[in-house]
């Protein structure tokens, strides 16, 4: 069984001791200053209370650390080393027959990084992207009447729209500067790859792949993975998210998860 609990702190040169509002995140800041959201798994059985753990066990560690690193420094760190500076305290100090199984920096509500136990050194990056376009559900195989008992109104012949967001996870080890690539790389390695040849496209019609492949969600996070593999050098492809809508998303990866 898995607990989780998360933080949410601000990188600050000066705060106080007493927390007053632990959701809205401490440190607090009323100055530009990064706020961040800092999430610990453990693995566990619950014992005779019915818990994994004390959650205020795990409240205490994560603000211990947190608090331990600005207090050390942080104004040159990357935020994958503030990650793994966290992540060492925190499994240093974690006296319990629970271990920590993973640890996240959410760095912006569309980037966030991730450690997982077990593997040394090992970084996961999930970035945020998104494009728009229109698609027609439809099967060749089927009848016109098969298709439209299959997919509704998303068979309509001139088809409809989304604004899909794509998360793209890759993984690997940080560089002497303590990154994992940069993000800019990143970022335009997807946008070549993938925006450059989805955005504003209908993908029945003026995508290649998608002229015999039905484009369902399911099929465009398998097309992205593919389009993508390979082409972040020496770092793993670990996934491919695609929301379709807010409340549908389909994801791909070699694993099958």
């Amino acid at each position: 069984m898995l607990l989780s609990r998360e933080i949410r702190f601000a990188l600050v040169n000066d705060y106080h001791d007493t927390i007053t509002n632990s959701w809205s995140g401490w440190p607090a800041t009323t100055s530009l200053a990064p706020q961040l959201t800092l999430t610990c798994v453990i693995k566990g059985e619950p014992n005779e209370t019915g818990y994994i753990c004390n959650i205020k066990d795990l409240d205490n560690l994560l603000r211990q650390a947190v608090t331990a690193q600005i207090r050390s420094g942080f104004d040159n760190l990357s935020f994958f080393q503030l990650l793994q500076k966290l992540y060492d305290r925190c499994v240093q100090q974690w006296d319990s027959a629970a271990p920590i199984v993973e640890m996240k920096l959410v760095v912006t509500p569309y980037l966030h990084l991730k450690i997982y136990s077990g593997i040394d050194s090992m970084i996961e990056l999930t970035q945020q992207f998104e494009f728009s376009a229109a698609h027609r559900l439809h099967c060749d195989h089927l009848s016109d009447e098969e298709n439209l008992a299959t997919f509704g109104k998303c068979n309509n012949p001139e088809g409809h729209g989304h604004n899909y967001v794509v998360e793209v996870s890759v993984a690997g080890t940080c560089d002497e500067d303590g990154q994992l690539l940069p993000l800019h790389q990143f970022e335009s390695i997807v946008k070549q790859h993938i925006i450059d040849r989805l955005d504003h496209k209908h993908l029945n019609r003026d995508v290649e792949y998608f002229q015999k492949v039905n484009p369902s969600v399911e099929n465009i996070a398998k097309a992205i993975y593919d389009w993508l593999s390979g082409k972040f050098g020496e770092l793993a492809l670990n996934r491919v998210r695609v929301y379709e809508t807010p409340k549908t998303w389909a994801q791909y990866s070699k694993s099958g998860g």
